[in-house]
Order: structure tokens, then C-alpha cells, then sequence
């Protein structure tokens, strides 16, 4: 059983890395922070399914997220037909008409080439919609930010001033974010949690820099601590976590990856109340 583990961790892992590359070709997304992206958003699980949102798959898009970059940008990554069954409602909402083609629209989240694809598009459009509206070049952790909480929100919390209560700025969002928002039962200001979520992506890419030197077979035992193993229990399939839990299969990068993850922010909740979408 263990070696089936480490073949399917293995096997998983260069399905991933082969989906952002491709994903990072096709879109000229950055092919670092596309990786970034993955490992905060699911821990590199293609099949990771939120418990408290509709979150799901490589890079835990929601619902309406999905659909809508599918409608936008599905045509150029072979999703034309797909794409011409979405449409968007008077109150701006995304539907499909047949509740068994929405489904098979949504499942495709789990298929890590179209995921990373889609993930590819939409940070190229928050990109656009963040420096136009900062007037400046933005860096991966703002772009971050726009995928955790929409361009509007980003926009919001990034142009603010550093001591101003991030949760009097973004309410709803906070209110299902807590541990992103509050230490305790204090409000964190607006230079807390964008310093947090800084550091946490640069955390993130210092591991997968070092790790892409690291031989890919090499792997190590791993313990999380509780607060990980709360993470791991709510947010990854039954096959992910018994390969998390045993660290059997996982290569130094995904590993490490892992142990430098900040999980305050790494919630199955963190995409459930963007505010662009209030």
C-alpha cells in the first residue's frame, strides 16, 4: 500500500507541474506564481473540495468564478462548446440551463489542465484590472489577494491606509475569513494582513526555488501540526490525505511547501464571500 502511495503522490506531482507549465505557456501567466497559487490554494490536489464554500480543484476556484472565466476565456483553450452553454442572468449571476451539463461545467475544476489554464487567464486579468486601478506594476502577492478576494476588494484593501481595521474595510469578507482578518478577537489593520499574505507568498516561492534543485525522488517524513492536520483533514480527498499524513510519495518541494504555508490563511472558506461579488 505504501508503494502505491509514493507512485500516485509521484505520478500527481508531475501531472501538476506539467498542467502549470502548459497553462503558463498558453496564457503567459507567470509559471512561479502560478505554482504559488497552487500550493496555497489546494497543497498541489487537483481533486481538493472545500467543506464551507464551493471551492474545488487545483486552485479552489468558486462557482461563479468558474463559470465566468470559463465564458471569457474557454474558447481559446479548446472549451468553445462549453463556454456557449454558460450564460449570464439579468442580475449578473452565471447559469447553465441543464443542471446535468452545470455540473459536468463545474467538475471540470478537477481536471488540472483546464483549471490551471482558467487560473492562467484570470490572473492575467486581475493584473490588468489591479494596475489600472493602483496605477502601478503589482507583485504575486497582490495578485493573490485579487484571487482571494476579487479585483474590487483588492483594490479596496491594497489602497487603504496601513492602520486602517482590514475588517471595517471588507466586513463580509472578514466575517468568513476570520483567522485572515482577526488575531483573537482583534481586528488586524491593513498593513498586518497584507504583510501576512506577503510573507506567506514569499515563503512559498524561497521552498519551491530551493526544491526545484532538490532531486524529485527525495522525501522525508512529515508531521504537521495540529493546525495543518485541521487543514489536511477538511480540505483534501481521503487518497491526498493518507499521502499528506505519511509523507510517503511527496517529493522535498511539495513537503516543504507545505511545512512554510502560513495556515491561518490556508482556510476551505477563503473564497466563499469575495467581494466583488457583494
Amino acid at each position: 500500500m505504501t508503494s502505491e502511495i509514493a507512485s500516485a503522490g509521484n505520478t500527481g506531482a508531475a501531472l501538476v507541474t506539467g498542467a502549470v507549465k502548459r497553462a503558463s505557456q498558453s496564457t503567459g501567466a507567470h509559471f512561479d506564481f502560478l505554482m504559488k497559487m497552487a500550493a496555497r490554494e489546494s497543497g498541489f490536489d487537483p481533486n481538493a473540495k472545500a467543506k464551507t464554500s464551493s471551492a474545488a480543484g487545483l486552485f479552489q476556484f468558486i462557482e461563479q468564478t468558474w463559470l465566468a472565466t470559463v465564458k471569457k476565456y474557454g474558447a481559446g483553450h479548446g472549451l468553445g462548446d462549453v463556454a456557449a452553454k454558460i450564460t449570464r442572468n439579468a442580475n449578473g449571476r452565471y447559469a447553465v440551463a441543464d443542471p446535468a451539463e452545470r455540473q459536468a461545467v463545474l467538475n471540470l475544476r478537477f481536471d488540472a489542465d483546464k483549471a490551471s489554464a482558467m487560473a492562467g487567464e484570470l490572473a492575467n486579468e486581475n493584473k490588468r484590472a489591479l494596475e489600472s486601478r493602483l496605477g502601478r506594476a503589482v507583485t504575486s502577492a497582490d495578485l493573490y489577494t485579487a484571487h482571494f478576494l476579487g479585483p474590487a476588494g483588492a483594490v479596496k484593501l491594497l489602497s487603504a491606509a496601513a492602520s486602517t481595521k482590514a475588517a471595517d474595510l471588507l466586513p463580509r469578507a472578514a466575517a468568513a475569513n476570520k483567522p485572515v482578518f482577526y488575531d483573537g478577537a482583534r481586528a488586524k489593520t491593513v498593513g498586518e494582513v497584507v504583510a501576512s499574505i506577503a510573507k506567506s507568498m514569499g515563503e512559498t516561492a524561497k521552498v519551491i526555488s530551493t526544491a526545484q534543485n532538490t532531486n524529485a525522488s527525495e522525501t522525508k517524513s512529515f508531521a504537521p501540526v495540529a493546525a495543518y492536520k485541521s487543514f489536511i483533514a477538511d480540505t483534501f480527498s481521503a487518497p491526498a490525505r493518507a499521502v499528506v499524513s505519511s509523507g510517503g510519495g511527496l517529493s522535498a518541494m511539495a513537503l516543504g511547501v507545505i511545512d512554510a504555508l502560513d495556515a491561518t490563511l490556508m482556510r476551505d472558506d477563503r473564497n466563499s464571500d469575495r467581494e466583488d461579488r457583494f
